[in-house]
């Protein structure tokens, strides 16, 4: 339970300074509001009833369509950066929340991904008996992740009335396009190697996944990295009204939001996973892993390099899946 708690403390300690300071204390707390609201109704209550963790999928997905909304409704002014951060949150969001809302036809989602199959092996191996709370517990963790460090790019930008959209805010726009582009083609590959005649113990190694066992993650982490890096500006710009201790702080949480996807897209609901049931259903899997990198597109290796096990990884805060939702191949926060 201590570990439970002490895991809420970083999206707390980001949660509450932007509650304390004016301009972004509305922001702050009306999306706090408002997640908890779709987290309760869209996963809490039927996750309850049902012991399906896999809910939270659409909570999350359109938990951070409202982000986007929020930032162009809390905006001071509707700036260039304000248009492109809360059309990334709406784009994203939006996109998996329709194709996340099939969850919820009767009788679709017998199991739980196996994301949340695996998430219930770390509930024991850490000791915790009640998968109901525990079921709780990822929810919550999921809706505060939402409330403080992945809105904190929207809430941000919302304070800047000052419009400075030159080479380095287009240069972060591209990024994010063609991250996207690429996530896009990771993905349609993946899902023409899974429909074309393979067995389901082949490994996938054609186009970019020749290069990263995961390009789809890899890709959409790196959407992330965009949206933080263009809020970065608007953070700096707080030394004007504030102080360059707040601004430093600003930029520190913006990295904080990059490596928290980051640390999901491979350890949280990610990769390792996804891999712990590829190399028992693969025998071919675990020398595609010595041989191709896990995360960063790289070289393939020609020596052979062990790989480290499955571990339980310490939380903060989703890969295979049933044929009707085959398309959802990014995991949540």
């Amino acid at each position: 339970m201590k570990t439970r708690i002490i895991n809420f403390i970083p999206f707390l300690a980001c949660w509450l300074p932007l509650a304390a300071i004016p301009m972004t204390r509305t922001f702050a707390i009306c999306n706090l509001g408002i997640q908890l609201a779709i987290f309760i109704a869209a996963a809490s209550i039927p996750g309850w009833h049902t012991g399906r963790l896999s809910y939270v999928d659409f909570a999350w997905s359109f938990g951070v369509f409202c982000i986007g909304i929020e930032t162009a409704v809390f905006a001071q002014t509707f700036t260039p950066q304000v248009a492109a951060i809360a059309g990334f949150y709406l784009w994203s969001g939006g996109r998996m929340s329709l194709l996340t809302v099939r969850l919820y036809t009767p009788r679709l989602l017998q199991r739980d991904f196996p994301r949340y199959i695996y998430q219930r092996k770390r509930w024991t191996a850490e000791g915790f008996r009640s998968e109901r709370l525990s079921i709780q517990y990822e929810i919550m963790l999921q809706a505060t992740a939402n409330a403080s460090a992945l809105a904190l790019p929207g809430i941000i930008v919302s304070t800047d009335s000052a419009s400075h959209f030159g080479a380095y805010e287009t240069a972060a726009v591209i990024l994010w396009a063609t991250a996207f582009g690429l996530e896009r083609i990771a993905s349609r590959q993946k899902r023409t190697f899974t429909q074309g005649q393979n067995t389901d113990t082949d490994v996938c190694t054609v186009g970019l996944w020749r290069y990263s066992r995961h390009p789809n993650y890899f890709f959409h982490w790196l959407q992330w990295v965009a949206l933080a890096a263009l809020a970065i500006p608007s953070a700096l710009a707080s030394r004007d009204q504030h102080n360059g201790v707040l601004a430093a702080l600003l930029v520190v949480g913006l990295l904080r939001t990059a490596h928290l996807m980051y640390y999901t897209m491979v350890h949280y609901t990610g990769a390792v996973p996804a891999e712990h049931f590829s190399v028992s259903k693969r025998p071919a899997y675990a020398e595609y892993q010595m041989t191709v990198n896990r995360f960063f597109p790289g070289p393939r290796r020609r020596t052979r390099v062990p790989v480290r096990g499955n571990h339980t990884h310490r939380q903060l805060h989703k890969p295979e899946i049933n044929d009707a939702l085959r398309d959802l191949e990014v995991p949540s926060a």
